[in-house]
């Protein structure tokens, strides 16, 4: 089932209705729909790449300056975790265009 939707100047889709998956207690179309787009390969386009390698590089500077200026110990190994999963989550937030 295909929901009308929106696209702001940066590219953002707003869905005319948001399927909320947190609250789901059934796989319906509009629930099997929202999963099988949260697992498929979208490809990006050229201003996505941009911004995937500007959020990659600004956190890839930020583990620098922590390798750099943080002793080791287990406080710093999590803050390096966080931001690789920062990184993920950012990827994720790009190729979806904000829609989870």
């Amino acid at each position: 089932m295909e929901k009308e939707q929106a696209t702001d100047p940066t590219g953002i889709c707003h869905p005319a209705h948001r399927f909320d998956l947190n609250r789901a207690t059934t796989i319906d179309g509009d629930a099997e729909a929202v999963i099988n787009d949260m697992f498929v390969y979208h490809a990006w386009d050229d201003a996505q790449t941009n911004a995937g390698a500007l959020v990659r590089n600004c956190l890839a500077d930020a583990v620098k300056m922590i390798v750099k200026f943080v002793p080791p110990c287990p406080d710093r190994s999590a803050a390096i975790r966080k931001l690789r999963e920062a990184r993920m989550d950012c990827n994720s937030a790009i190729t979806h265009r904000g829609k989870y």
